[in-house]
């Protein structure tokens, strides 16, 4: 069985009067299930140079396991920390992505209905500036 690992480690002398160091991961499996994951989409890169919100992943589209267990990873590739990029869940914001930032995240497209329009709910970009910014992503399922 082909095993996928996803980890994260934070460390800081700074945060607390005592130091931070957490770190964790999670073997990657299809949902409710033991099962390792079987794909990804392969690591991507758009260019946006517009402030236009984007459809980055389309909510339609069905994955090869259809499992509803999806890990997204995206990651802003621009060096400036004062260009962010919104990362919305139709049009509701999640979060934003500044210069150097990435996100990975669980998802479930095609199924989840988070601005209840009755439909799937894309996951959309908004770059902050009309500047080039690249973002890199990847959807592992």
């Amino acid at each position: 069985m082909a095993t996928t690992t996803a980890g994260i480690t934070i460390s800081s002398r700074d945060l607390m009067t005592n130091a931070v160091n957490l770190t964790n991961s999670k073997t990657l499996t299809s949902a409710g299930t033991t099962v390792g994951i079987t794909g990804s989409t392969g690591l991507a890169a758009k260019t946006f140079a517009a402030t236009a919100n984007v459809v980055l992943i389309d909510a339609s589209t069905t994955f090869a396991t259809g499992s509803g267990h999806e890990k997204v990873y995206i990651k802003n590739t621009s060096s400036s920390s004062t260009q962010y990029v919104q990362i919305l869940l139709g049009t509701v914001e999640i979060g934003r992505l500044y210069g150097g930032d990435w996100m990975f995240m669980p998802t479930a497209f095609g199924s989840d209905d988070f601005d209840n329009d009755g439909e799937g709910t894309d996951l959309e970009v908004t770059p902050s500036t009309a500047d080039s910014v690249t973002l890199e992503y990847m959807v592992l399922y």
